[in-house]
């Protein structure tokens, strides 16, 4: 399945829109990584417009080999990204790849773009353009002679409105440089290993993850974090702190204490009664919210504590110890797919069961992934950045 991204989810702060307007074609593609905010590289970027305005957008990774099955899932995945756009009037579709026209003959990944143009032709929107940013050059699918020759790169690296663009808004996320675990001091990593190896005394867990999040940055507190992601309900809690709120967080900390203590009279495990009652569905309303947000529905998490804490997360992952470290990267893959990031999402996952294949959350979150590639907060931001945008003149930049 196509794993669609968008990196900027909505949050009760929304910023206002910035300005900037495109002239030509090369404009408009200096713009989309600011647009999106990521550098698209090996990808797909499929930009909704309403009007003439452009509002957010998404991203679809290039699998490592096109094959006919893999180009039509991501024309598909191009027009279904777009049905839950209902009030965008036109898209653009850009194809980033970093091989070039001279090896290629012409214009790469050329069957994909003619599947992205027969699946959007089927529908009522319009088309801004199909084109392609290669290696040595650009084009579009739909002029002959640029799929023959390649327009210059230049044209997009010095062009006004991409400078401008990158001015007003943050910087686009570099996703192979997050794709790795910062590196970390020896003696830090030594510091982690050593609370890891103490008896279990956390104290008060949710002012201790408050000043993770928000506080200067303390190895022992790391440590901590690191010893409590090992424990399936103090996992929940701190993804549900960084989520929403210290508050929420105590909500979650009674939760634990009651499972601790219902271990305490039965002989099952804390992870068992856990994972028994998330099976059996939501009960109160604070379990009700904690499904939905895991799940990827209703409010939206805090962006800015979400942005910290996958910061934060992998210096923990790299932190710990490697026997420790798969709950780490469950919580870090969570936290990038609430961004919208799945590629990101995904990495961590996967290394999370490789380091452990026994792990049920990242099991469920694998599953949730698969069949939900994008929560809807960011499916729902993005329609309103569209509407956002709609209110402004020219584009609308994320």
């Amino acid at each position: 399945m196509t794993s669609p991204q968008r990196t900027s989810t909505p949050s009760s702060r929304r910023r206002d829109p910035e300005i900037v307007r495109a002239s030509e074609i090369q404009d408009l593609l200096a713009a989309v990584p600011s647009i999106i905010g990521i550098r698209p590289e090996e990808s797909v970027v499929v930009v909704p417009f309403l009007g003439t305005r452009a509002g957010g957008g998404f991203r679809l990774p290039l699998p490592e080999r096109l094959r006919r099955a893999e180009v039509e899932a991501l024309a598909r995945g191009c027009a279904r990204l777009m049905e839950t756009m209902p009030r965008a009037t036109a898209v653009l579709v850009v194809v980033y790849t970093s091989a070039g026209y001279a090896e290629k003959r012409g214009i790469p990944q050329l069957d994909l773009g003619r599947a992205v143009l027969r699946r959007l032709g089927r529908t009522r929107l319009g088309i801004v353009a199909v084109a392609c940013v290669a290696g040595d050059g650009w084009g579009r699918y739909t002029e002959p002679e640029e799929c023959r020759q390649p327009r210059p790169l230049l044209e997009i690296e010095r062009s006004e409105t991409g400078v401008f663009a990158r001015a007003v808004v943050d910087e686009p996320l570099d996703l192979a440089a997050l794709s790795a675990l910062p590196a970390v001091a020896e003696a830090d990593r030594a510091l982690v290993g050593e609370v890891l190896g103490r008896p279990p005394l956390l104290g008060d867990t949710v002012a201790l993850v408050e000043r993770w999040l928000t506080g200067p940055p303390d190895v022992r507190r790391e440590g901590l974090v690191v010893r409590m992601l090992q424990f399936p309900p103090l996992r929940d809690q701190v993804t549900m702190q960084i989520a929403r709120t210290a508050e929420v967080g105590a909500m979650q900390a009674h939760r634990q204490e009651r499972l601790e203590a219902l271990s305490a009279q039965t002989g099952e495990s804390v992870s068992s009664l856990a994972a028994r009652e998330f099976l059996a569905g939501p009960g109160d309303d604070h379990d009700q919210e904690m499904s939905a947000l895991l799940l990827g529905t209703g409010r939206a998490p805090e962006r800015g504590r979400l942005t910290q804490a996958t910061r934060l997360l992998a210096r923990a992952a790299a932190l710990a110890p490697e026997g420790a470290r798969s709950p780490v990267l469950t919580v870090l893959a969570w936290c990038w797919w609430a961004r919208g990031v799945s590629s990101l999402a995904a990495l961590h996952l996967n290394e999370a069961l490789r380091l452990d294949p026994d792990n049920s959350m990242a099991q469920l979150y694998a599953a949730l992934f698969a069949t939900r590639a994008l929560p809807e907060w960011v499916l729902d931001g993005a329609a309103e950045a569209l509407d956002a945008a709609s209110t402004c003149r020219g584009e609308r930049l994320n």
